[in-house]
């Protein structure tokens, strides 16, 4: 029998979600970070609105918000004018803003939420070799007296960066190549008559771009992507208030740098891990795929490969077969290979430099995101709720009446019901697939044969708020969908289609409950 589990590599915001997400699957884990101490400064920033309705499952979302600063427009100006201005408030669900939170932050907010679980990191840990060796991934780790430690692992996830010991030592290529644009970021007091408030603001200046959001009173976190140093060699010496202030001044912004907290010159690259899955061995966040800053999603796609990955460890644990697996590559890979095509493209039309490229850029955007549709393609896009896996191989859509699919995300509408004030996603705080079933009539085998499922079955007579709403998104009554631990929709049906359900359910290891030594045996396999 292997030493652990599951081992976690890296805990970044990626490695911690990890954790926590095994936590809450009760599945047992070791946790190891290299790094002695968690990091004072970040450039991870943002927090999206799908990853807030992840730390809404994990009863963390308000503490989030509350730490962290909403910004709830966003506008774009070329040249001095502004050619996009919109407001964020069209973000589906209870988040219509971007949470500015710096990633150090939102690691101790993790670590603490993992902690109350009693759940731990141990820091000074280092991953020197790992080796698939039948059932079992071998490791030598390295502790912090610097002594070696070899051990086995059922399961071991790479969440250990760009630089993933993890990649490496299984010699899976990670294919793409380096942006050679120069960036610098820094975390700055302004003064000025052009301070942003809540609002995003992203100035473009012949190839060249600065982009500012507000952190606190007067502290803004700056971030400038150099067309003019295209191919330059990377930036090795220190940063200073005047490299800033230079292409402030060039793009015409009307503010001054007084101090700075904290400053960074830094390269980025578009690049993805050929395999996420390597056998016994899974990469999640930068250690899968790396992109550049464009819309704040790197950090976010991170923490959202976790929740992919976690409740299919526990299903193949509770019986499900191990082939389930192969759709974490399936469906993240999806999501990494649309969102490296993506921010490759945002970061080119940005940083172009020709005064006719800029000009049809400019009158393009101007005119685009004026349609509704446009607008809400954007805000989709940025707030990462409008991923979907309809085209899984392992969703089943039987039909229905409902404006969702069978691979959407599951929005969580308030409902009065039965005097009992809730949201409908409550239930999913389990850890457990939930199956919502409206005005479903013969529940108890349904109930009988998935017993590992959280269930709610809703009927309207009881029903004094939200009837509407229910009936949009799962249509006529009779209507049942199955929502999958990180919130998207895994079946959806009738409910005279119970076999149908009942397939899908054996597929994800929803029949009963599997014995300790049953367990066991499986994680041998």
């Amino acid at each position: 029998m292997a030493d652990y589990e599951a081992l976690i590599v890296g805990a970044g915001p990626t490695g911690l979600s990890m954790a926590i997400e095994l936590k809450r699957m009760e599945i047992p884990f070791r946790l190891v970070e290299k790094s002695e101490k968690p990091p004072l400064y970040s450039q991870a920033l943002v927090v999206q609105a799908r990853t807030l309705e992840q730390f809404e499952r994990y009863g963390i979302a308000e503490t989030a918000v509350k730490r962290g600063r909403r910004l709830k427009h966003a506008s774009l100006i070329s040249e001095g004018k502004q050619i996009v201005s919109f407001t964020l408030d069209k973000i589906p669900g209870h988040y219509p803003f971007v949470l500015f939170l710096p990633q150090n932050e939102t690691e101790v907010l993790l670590i603490e939420h993992l902690e109350s679980l009693g759940g731990k990191v141990e820091r000074g840990v280092e991953l020197k070799s790992i080796a698939e060796k039948g059932d079992e991934v071998a490791v030598e780790l390295r502790g912090a007296d610097g002594k070696l430690q070899n051990a086995t692992a059922a399961w071991v996830m790479g969440c250990d960066g760009a630089h993933s010991a993890v990649r490496d030592g299984l010699k899976i290529p990670f294919s793409g190549e380096a942006v050679e644009l120069n960036f610098f970021l820094g975390d700055l007091e302004l003064e000025g008559p052009q301070l942003p408030g809540d609002e995003l603001c992203i100035f473009l200046h012949r190839g060249d771009v600065v982009f500012i959001g507000k952190l606190k009173e007067k502290l803004f976190r700056v971030i400038v992507a150099l067309h003019s140093e295209q191919d330059a060699p990377e930036r090795k010496e220190r940063l200073t208030i005047a490299d800033f202030q230079k292409y402030i001044d060039n793009a015409g912004i009307q503010l001054q740098v007084v101090s700075s907290q904290w400053m960074t010159p830094f390269r980025v690259s578009d690049r993805r891990a050929e395999h996420t899955r390597h056998g016994r061995v899974f990469l999640a966040g930068d250690a899968s795929h790396i992109h550049s800053p464009v819309a704040g999603q790197g950090m976010n796609t991170g923490i959202q490969d976790t929740a992919n990955l976690a409740w299919k460890l526990a299903a193949v644990r509770n019986g499900a077969d191990a082939r389930l697996l192969d759709s974490y590559e399936e469906e993240r890979g999806m999501v990494s290979e649309a969102l490296l095509k993506a921010t490759s493209r945002g970061l080119k039309a940005a940083t172009a430099s020709n005064r006719l490229v800029e000009e049809i850029r400019d009158i393009f955007l101007r005119f685009a995101t004026r349609i509704p549709l446009v607008q809400e393609q954007m805000v989709g896009f940025v707030s990462e709720t409008a991923i979907s896996y309809r085209d899984s191989t392992i969703v089943a859509d039987a039909g229905g009446g409902g404006s969702l699919h069978a691979g959407d995300r599951m929005p969580n509408p308030e409902i009065l019901w039965k005097g009992r004030e809730m949201r409908l996603l409550d239930p999913l705080k389990s850890g457990k697939h939930l199956i919502v079933g409206f005005d479903v009539q013969d529940t108890s085998r349904i109930q009988e044969l998935l017993q590992q499922a959280e269930f709610l079955f809703v009927n309207s007579v009881d029903l004094a708020r939200g009837k509407e709403e229910l009936e949009h998104l799962l249509g006529a009554r009779g209507e049942m969908v199955a929502i999958r631990p990180d919130g998207y929709i895994g079946f959806r049906g009738r409910a005279d289609q119970v076999e149908e359900l009942v397939k899908y359910g054996r597929m994800v290891g929803l029949g009963r409950p599997r014995t300790a030594g049953e367990r066991a045996q499986s994680a041998q396999v």
